[in-house]
C-alpha cells in the first residue's frame, strides 16, 4: 500500500521493523515495508516498481555502510533518503526502529547509527 514514508531491510530486522510499524502507526506515522529477500539474481523489476513511487525511503539495516542500500543505488538508479544502521552485533529491538524512524521525521536527521547502550 502507498504511505509517506517506506522502510527497506532485509533478514532478520524484519520482525523489528514490523513491530515499529505499528508504534508508527500510533503516533500518526503511516509507513510500508519492503523486504529484500534475495540479491543474485537481484529482483530489479520488482523493486524498481516498490520505490519508484514512494515519498520517503529508509534503509534499516544490520551493518556499517547500509550495503543493501548500496546495492538497491546499483541495481535499480534508486537512493535511499535515509539510513538507519546497527552494527555491534546485536538485532534491533521495535524501539530502535520507532525511535530512528521518528528522529528522522521529526528533526530531519539523514543517518541514524544505533549503538546498544
Amino acid at each position: 500500500k502507498s504511505a509517506p514514508v517506506t522502510l527497506v531491510g532485509w533478514g532478520s530486522s524484519k520482525g523489528a521493523i514490523l513491530d515499529g510499524m505499528e508504534d508508527l502507526k500510533t503516533d500518526g506515522i503511516e509507513t510500508n515495508f519492503l523486504q529484500v529477500r534475495y540479491v543474485n539474481p537481484f529482483p530489479t523489476d520488482f523493486v524498481q516498481e516498490a520505490l519508484g513511487q514512494a515519498r520517503r525511503k529508509i534503509a534499516i539495516e544490520n551493518n556499517y555502510s547500509a550495503q543493501m542500500a548500496g546495492l538497491i543505488r546499483e541495481k535499480t538508479g534508486i537512493a535511499m533518503d535515509n539510513t538507519i544502521v546497527k552494527f555491534d552485533g546485536r538485532p534491533f529491538s521495535q524501539n530502535e526502529i520507532y525511535e530512528g524512524v521518528k528522529d528522522i521525521i521529526k528533526n530531519g536527521v539523514k543517518e541514524v547509527t544505533v549503538s546498544h547502550a
